[in-house]
């Protein structure tokens, strides 16, 4: 589970980078860090950010975009700045997905979506051969990094 500061900061960060809707947010997240918020952490943390004036609501259709406000703009910047001491305190994982985040190329980015693979071939009953092809691969590592 990841922590309601965590996903408001990783929020804020996808919406700089241009308008989002809200389903947008989530499978955005999906494919960068491998893990999907529920709607029901997602929609609701929007609303708040709204309310505090970070955040502003612009429909179009039947979707609803968000977009930071000069206000949210100053907030994420403040964030930013934070960030340096933040990371120094995050555990390894916790500073991991921040790289992915800044790098969507970063190898970091995959892991996350290996361990869902693997948690999909377990639960479809595949686990043994899922299990094998990953221990495969952190032997061909371990042998790759021997040498070092």
């Amino acid at each position: 589970m990841v922590a309601r500061g965590m996903l408001r900061v990783w929020i804020l960060k996808l919406i700089s980078q241009g308008p989002k809707t809200g389903y947008g947010i989530i499978k955005e997240m999906q494919r960068k860090i491998g893990w999907q918020p529920s709607p029901g952490s997602v929609y609701p943390l929007l609303q708040m950010l709204r309310e505090e004036g970070i955040l502003e609501a612009r429909p179009a259709g039947k979707k609803v975009y968000w977009e930071l406000t000069p206000k949210g703009e100053r907030y994420l910047n403040e964030l930013r700045e934070k960030r340096r001491q933040w990371l120094a305190e995050l555990g390894i994982k916790e500073q991991a997905v921040w790289r992915v985040f800044d790098d969507p190329d970063h190898p970091l980015g995959l892991l996350p979506p290996l361990a869902h693979l693997a948690w999909r071939a377990l639960s479809q009953g595949k686990g043994d051969e899922a299990f094998r092809v990953l221990r495969e691969a952190k032997e061909r590592l371990e042998t790759l990094l021997e040498g070092s």
